[in-house]
């Protein structure tokens, strides 16, 4: 029994089990010295009996033995017989042979009664004893020639058998009758104990009995043991503390009533109290919503007249002012810029203060996304003197999934603030990626730096390191608090490091998700040289060259170009940054064909504010073929496409001067579609016109900064801001780009939506596929130039297209297209399949393009579920596709 079981036992039990146990013990000890020592003694009595009757029957029959007296041994053998237990006896020689035995004697105990005597079988006891000759004169019978014989001689041995079943009986009945003694002590000891004690346990039970009955809630019962002793004592405090218990209970009844009706009158007042403060909730979201409401209207109707006063400021400005006039204007412009910054912050802030941020969940091309930001900000920094360098890493995977507006947002607010506080250095963004594959995206400026008093506060709305920063940039301090709000919003972190006097880098980690495409960059092998560059824009054309397959990079200073250019072939590459360049003691152009004279290999020319096409004349462009113009810093697919064809990238080729019918004319192109931006770039090039590519509505402002266009092409669909939305900021600007003619380009276009077009400043509408005749036409036309009497060059370049580059686009139109319609987003599916098809029309694929507008018709009469379907087909027929 284990001691949790022990204790499980009532008291009654235990008590027994303490009292009986001693008294077994001692019982049981007793009973088993009593029959051991009885037992031991009946042992040692016939042992002795034994030993007696063998040492006399040595000591009688030494002369019968010794004259070998058989009758006188038998006598004295019967005799022996008659001895109580004794069986057995035989008369041994000197040499133990057997003379003469009797009685239940074995020879077959002779060897080991030799050697241990007694000798104690199952049955019997056996003796052996040696008989000595001693004290007899025996001269009589021997012959007179013997001498006197020793009165020690060893004449034989006497066997003695005695029977051991007397004994064992008498054992037997020692053993029983011991046990049944100690089992009748026992069953005395037990019912002396049992009922000794029912007298001392039984007033413990009623103890017990009444406090169980108190635990129960019976606390009027009372307690009683009808003795005087100790329990007597502790019935009395047993008493006692139920009378206070009791006491107390009807004491706290009091209280939980006297607390149940102050809690229910709480409640009551509660309850009160919340309807209040749901009415003021209601309130207060009305008065948010209207606070929102307010400030977005506000925001519509402040920008409207600061964005007259703008062009207004503008237009005197390019009149015939006096310098203190001019410089006044230039504030005047200044302060108008400030102030829509503020009011863009606020609303920004506003948005997020009220949880109304959505984010979006689509696919996003990261180079595409930052490129967009940095092209807007490029002429600010390059205005300041400051480098804008972005640095991809070369392990790092693009196509993600996020939200590109609010990342560019971020991006956008970072760029400002590092270029605001920058005076000198620049500005140098990188993109890696960490062990869980999130994005690290790094802005690091040379400005002014954070002082280590102001940092714990750097990201608190309304807070900027002191007031002479505020004074001295201007700015609501909300920037910071919007980046780091939006970067929360989007399951990210944000922290930064500054050292005042040095700069500050922003570090940021998003969580994009890879989406289900991934774009190859890999090319062939080839040799790139380097000069004229900032290191960190060296390092990132080096890792763009990793992410290229393009191994072998060697940069150079502009004083070593030539020499290191000349082992070069033609699918080498020499990249230059002309910014470096551009001063008055450098001859850009004769260098560019100097270097073209060394080397075969193609040319590619970075710079920022800066027209090549009016730096070289129409021969001197052919004399430089294959060169490519990029912008700084060069968008990633740009660059790419540069390396791999160079008569992709904006290059014209050379031509007879009869063919140059745009010859000098400056174009820009807002076209979201590669492939269209590449056929027009191609095309209108090889008339002579130098073409600026953007692929949507913010990009094209942004290049309205940068350079005076004669010509825009434009897509009425694109992303972020379309054509027509594009067309009405720039037509209300001050810019000196407002007025240019714009020719609409689309491949499918509602009446509203044309009538849209033209109300917002459209000259031209021309419907894909594009009629190459029909838009030469047309920009002559608006141009007001002769249309040339030669036909047209025919757009060869648009063979060499890389018929795995156009199969990858259309399956991602298709695969975007698929996602679309599975989320119900019916207004991104038809952006989709517009885009489609364009690409059908422009290239001239009439199957595709027919089936395109058959999908396309369903989508705008609602005819969904026939539209899967459809798309599978596509998608099936987008791998044959031959361009």
């Amino acid at each position: 029994m284990t001691r949790k079981q022990l204790l499980r036992k009532s008291i009654h039990q235990r008590f027994l089990a303490v009292a009986l146990l001693p008294l077994l013990l001692i019982i049981t000890l007793l009973t088993l010295y009593t029959v051991d020592a009885r037992r031991t003694d009946l042992a040692q009595n016939l042992l002795r009996a034994g030993d007696a009757s063998s040492s006399y029957l040595a000591t009688i029959s030494d002369f019968s033995l010794y004259s070998r007296n058989l009758k006188l041994l038998a006598n004295t053998a019967t005799s022996a017989l008659r001895i109580p237990d004794v069986v057995g006896i035989a008369f041994l020689d000197n040499s133990q042979a057997v003379v003469l035995s009797t009685g239940h004697f074995s020879d077959s105990v002779l060897p080991d009664l030799a050697e241990s005597s007694p000798l104690q079988t199952s049955q019997y006891l056996y003796f052996m004893k040696p008989v000595y000759l001693s004290g007899v004169d025996f001269s009589d019978y021997q012959e007179e020639s013997l001498s006197e014989p020793d009165t020690q001689e060893l004449v034989g041995w006497v066997a003695l058998v005695v029977d051991r079943t007397s004994m064992l009986e008498q054992q037997q009945s020692i053993l029983t009758t011991s046990a049944l003694l100690f089992l009748i002590g026992l069953l005395i000891a037990v019912v002396f104990t049992y009922y000794l004690s029912l007298g001392l346990i039984s007033p413990i039970q009623q103890l017990t009995t009444t406090i169980r009955q108190m635990a129960g809630g019976n606390l009027r019962i009372r307690a009683e043991t009808g003795t005087e002793d100790e329990l007597a004592i502790l019935a009395a405090g047993i008493n006692q503390l139920a009378e206070s218990v009791a006491e107390g209970k009807e004491t706290l009844e009091h209280r939980i009533k006297f607390a149940t009706r102050q809690l229910q009158d709480t409640l009551q007042s509660l309850q009160t109290k919340n309807q209040e403060l749901e009415l003021s909730k209601q309130q207060a979201e009305t008065a948010n919503q209207a606070k929102s409401d307010f400030l977005a209207r506000m925001s519509h109707e402040l920008r409207t007249p600061i964005t007259s006063i703008q062009g207004f400021v503008r237009l005197l400005d390019v009149t015939k002012l006096g310098e203190s006039d001019r410089q006044y204007c230039q504030i005047i412009d200044q302060a108008a810029l400030q102030l829509l910054t503020l009011i863009d912050d606020i609303l920004a802030f506003s948005k997020l203060q009220s949880n109304t941020v959505e984010l979006a969940k689509q696919p996003l091309d990261l180079a595409e996304c930052v490129e967009q930001v940095t092209a807007m900000f490029t002429p600010q920094a390059q205005h300041k003197g400051l480098y804008l360098v972005v640095d991809f890493a070369p392990d790092l995977r693009l196509e993600r999934i996020g939200d590109s507006i609010r990342i560019q947002q971020i991006l956008g607010n970072l760029i400002a603030n590092a270029i605001k506080f920058s005076d000198e250095g620049g500005i140098f963004i990188s993109l890696k990626s960490n062990a869980e594959q999130a994005v690290l995206i790094e802005v690091r400026d040379t400005g002014i730096g954070v002082p280590r008093a102001a940092q714990d506060q750097l990201f608190n709305a309304f807070a900027q390191a002191d007031t002479s920063i505020s004074r001295r940039y201007g700015g609501t301090g909300l920037g910071l608090s919007i980046v780091k709000n939006l970067v929360e919003l989007m399951g990210g972190d944000i922290r930064f490091e500054s050292v005042e006097g040095l700069g500050t880098t922003f570090t940021i980690q998003l969580p994009l998700p890879f989406s289900g495409t991934t774009r190859q960059w890999s090319m062939k092998p080839s040799r790139v040289v380097l000069s004229g560059c900032h290191k960190a824009i060296n390092q990132a054309l080096i890792h763009a060259m990793a992410r290229f397959n393009i191994a072998d990079v060697c940069v150079v200073g502009l004083a070593d170009l030539t020499a290191a250019t000349t082992t070069l072939g033609p699918d080498d590459n020499v990249i230059i940054c002309t910014s470096s360049l551009l001063s008055p003691d450098i001859d850009l152009a004769a260098l560019i064909l100097d270097l073209r004279a060394a080397t075969a290999a193609k040319l590619i020319l970075l710079a920022g504010q800066f027209n090549f096409y009016q730096q070289f004349n129409v021969r001197e462009r052919a004399s430089l073929q294959p060169v490519a113009f990029l912008p700084m810093p060069p968008p990633l697919a740009e660059l790419y496409r540069s390396l791999g064809d160079i008569t992709h990238t904006g290059a014209v080729s050379a031509h007879h001067d009869s063919e140059q019918v745009l010859d000098g004319v400056n174009i820009l192109i807002a076209e979201d579609n590669q492939f269209t931006r590449l056929l027009l770039d191609t095309l209108l090039g090889r008339l002579g016109a130098y073409c600026t590519l953007t692929s949507n509505g913010n990009e094209a402002l942004a290049a309205y900064q940068q350079d005076r266009f004669d010509l825009l092409l434009i897509d009425v669909h694109m992303p972020q801001k379309n054509g027509i939305d594009t067309l009405v900021t720039l037509r209300r600007s001050n810019n000196i780009n407002a007025n240019i003619p714009a020719l609409a380009l689309t491949a499918d276009i509602l009446q509203q939506e044309e009538q849209h077009l033209f109300e917002a400043g459209a000259n031209g509408l021309l419907l894909k596929p594009l009629d190459e005749r029909a838009l030469l036409v047309q920009i002559c036309k608006l141009l007001h130039l002769e249309l040339p009497a030669t036909p047209l060059p025919s757009a060869e370049s648009l063979d060499e297209i890389p018929a795995d580059l156009f199969r990858q686009e259309v399956k991602d139109l298709l695969g975007r297209s698929r996602d679309a319609l599975s989320a119900g987003r019916i207004e991104e599916l038809r952006e989709e399949i517009h885009q489609l098809l364009g690409i059908a029309g422009v290239f001239n694929l009439t199957e595709l393009e027919r089936k395109v507008r058959q999908l396309h018709q369903w989508v705008k009469s609602g005819q969904m579920d026939r539209v899967d379907s459809l798309l599978d087909e596509l998608d099936q027929d987008a791998a044959k596709i031959d361009v």
